[in-house]
This record gives C-alpha cells, sequence and structure tokens, in this order.
C-alpha cells in the first residue's frame, strides 16, 4: 500500500509538472478573412512557425483562415475587447475606428503598389496606428504587406468608364468605395463579402471588385467571366494584435513576434506577384476574357472627384494634401 501511494503521488506530481508546463505556453489566435491558399494566411504561418523557433515555443500562433473567427468587423471589435488576439487582414477594416485608415478605399488615391507601402510605413499612418492604440486598444505590428491592385471580375464586360453606367458592383460597406462608384454613375451596392458569391451568382450585382489572386482563390471566375485590370486600388495588410494582449506579453516576446514579422515580409510581397501574375494566367486559360482598360484616364477620371470623396467621407487635411502632392 505504501509503495503504491509512494508512486501515485510519484505520478500525481508529474501530472502537475506537465500542466505547469503547458500552462508556460501562450496561445495567440490569429484570424484572417481571406480562404487558406492566400498569400496572407501562407504568410501568417511562416511568422508563426518563426514565433515558435524565437520563443522556444513559448509563443503558439494558431492561424484560422476564412472568417473561422468571425467576419473582420467581428475580430476587430474583439481585438478592441480584448477577446480576439490577433488579425490579419486590410488596414482598410480600421477606418471603423479612425477615419483616415478608409482613405485607401478611395480609388486611385496612391500611384502604385509600392508608393501605397511607403505611405503606411510613413510618419502620417504611424501617427494613426498611434491614436488606434490609445483610443481603440488595437496595435499595428506591420502594414506593409502588400495585397496587390484591385480588379473588377464582372458578368458582362466592363471596358470603359463608360461602362460603369448603372452597373450593379458589390462594394464594401464603407463610405469611401460607395461614394466613389456613386460618382462614376454606378448602382453601387454594399453588401458584405460572405453575401456576394452568391449575390454575384444570382444576378442580385453584376460586379465585384478584389485583387485578381483573391478572385482566383475564391472561384470568382467560374461565375463572372469578364477580369478587367484597372488597378484602381492599392491595399496594404496589416498585422494587427490587442493591445491588452501584447501587454501581457513578455519584451521577448513582443520582439519576437516583430521579428517574425520582419523577416517574412519581402518574401511575402514577392510572392503576392507572383501570386496575381499567377492567377492571371490561370483564368485566361481557363477562357476568362481579359480586358486592359486606359488606366491614366480612369485615373485622372477619379481623381477629379478626390475633393468631394474627402468632403463627404472626412479625411484629414493634413493626410490628403500629403497624398495629393505625391500623385504622379
Amino acid at each position: 500500500m505504501t509503495k503504491h501511494l509512494k508512486y501515485g503521488a510519484l505520478a500525481l506530481a508529474l501530472g502537475f509538472g506537465l500542466v505547469g508546463s503547458a500552462s508556460a505556453e501562450t496561445v495567440l489566435k490569429v484570424g484572417l478573412i481571406d480562404p487558406p491558399a492566400h498569400i496572407d494566411v501562407i504568410a501568417s504561418q511562416r511568422v508563426a512557425d518563426r514565433v515558435a523557433e524565437l520563443t522556444d515555443g513559448e509563443v503558439k500562433m494558431e492561424i484560422y483562415p476564412a472568417a473561422q473567427l468571425g467576419f473582420a468587423s467581428d475580430m476587430l471589435s474583439g481585438l478592441k475587447l480584448g477577446t480576439v488576439e490577433m488579425f490579419v487582414g486590410a488596414t482598410t477594416w480600421l477606418g471603423a475606428f479612425e477615419t483616415d485608415m478608409w482613405i485607401s478605399g478611395t480609388l486611385y488615391v496612391f500611384n502604385d503598389q509600392e508608393q501605397a507601402r511607403q505611405m503606411h510605413e510613413s510618419d502620417a499612418f504611424k501617427a494613426i496606428a498611434d491614436r488606434l492604440v490609445q483610443n481603440h486598444g488595437i496595435r499595428i505590428l506591420a502594414q506593409n504587406w502588400d495585397r496587390g491592385p484591385r480588379n473588377f471580375i464582372s458578368t458582362r464586360p466592363v471596358a470603359t468608364i463608360e461602362d460603369l453606367k448603372g452597373l450593379k458592383i458589390r462594394v464594401p460597406p464603407q463610405e469611401s468605395w460607395i461614394e466613389n462608384f456613386k460618382l462614376a454613375g454606378a448602382a453601387a451596392t454594399p453588401m458584405p463579402l460572405s453575401e456576394t458569391f452568391t449575390g454575384l451568382q444570382q444576378g442580385i450585382v453584376e460586379a465585384t471588385e478584389q485583387a485578381s489572386n483573391w478572385l482566383y482563390g475564391n472561384k470568382y471566375h467560374t461565375i463572372a467571366n469578364n477580369l478587367t485590370r484597372t488597378n484602381h486600388n492599392y491595399e496594404e495588410t496589416g498585422v494587427m494584435i490587442s493591445e491588452t494582449v501584447y501587454q501581457s506579453l513578455t519584451e521577448e516576446q513582443r520582439a519576437a513576434v516583430v521579428q517574425a514579422i520582419n523577416e517574412v515580409s519581402d518574401w511575402h510581397n514577392e510572392q503576392v506577384a507572383i501570386q496575381i501574375a499567377e492567377a492571371e494566367e490561370k483564368m485566361a486559360a481557363e477562357g476568362i476574357n481579359i480586358i486592359d482598360v486606359d488606366v491614366p484616364a480612369w485615373k485622372e477620371h477619379f481623381r477629379s472627384n478626390f475633393d468631394t470623396i474627402v468632403g463627404i467621407v472626412g479625411y484629414s487635411e493634413e493626410l490628403t494634401n500629403e497624398l495629393k502632392s505625391q500623385w504622379k
């Protein structure tokens, strides 16, 4: 009996040791709305693997693509409340908290992807990021992951600005997108992303717009056979964390997460360009009608409405003046 008790006590002690060891692990759930094959998801997993190496397994990042943790707005609300640890997605979603973050949703506001990235790394955007921490409890760890230019995919060809007249186009429920297309004469239709595929399939809308790799990855080309390469938006992906969660990490753990994100950034952006080229090649091979437009003419048209959009949405004068000074 004594022998049994002795071994029982030893087993119990070992059990507590295992529990204690497990409890030392910090788990960060990372939510995305993108499909599993999307570069943001793949890059997030690379970050997770590197963080595990740098922290000797102390920090475990679990990646949840395809809106498994809720849609973007839900996850951002969770970040603010501290109920969601991390979110990887377009920085434009943050416009719900700081209006200037919607600026990427204004058509042709950036010259190209490189300038969009540089602006997101500028002091102007860092100031917005500081306000997000102070006022909303959301910390941006990086906002320089390219998302690629947005293009139209539609059930009827869109080749000129005039083709936008009356076009029933799905837009995000964000004022910048809505007003841009309304001013162009389109029938801008705010619709949650989760309903867009069905909406296009059923004819509720005739078009939607996203980067080509996103459209292909989500199989939009199977229900709409026209891809119009307008390059009308250049967004950046942000890697965001709840400030409550961030403060719960040790300094070494915070540094490891930031280091891993920075190490992956260049690779991520190279892969975005590759994915977009491959997606467009595959769509062409599958019979999709690829239409190239007069981008300078489109740019001039939409930029002529920029001041009107600024007045409607309420972007700050400092940010809009900085952007306009860089136009070419």
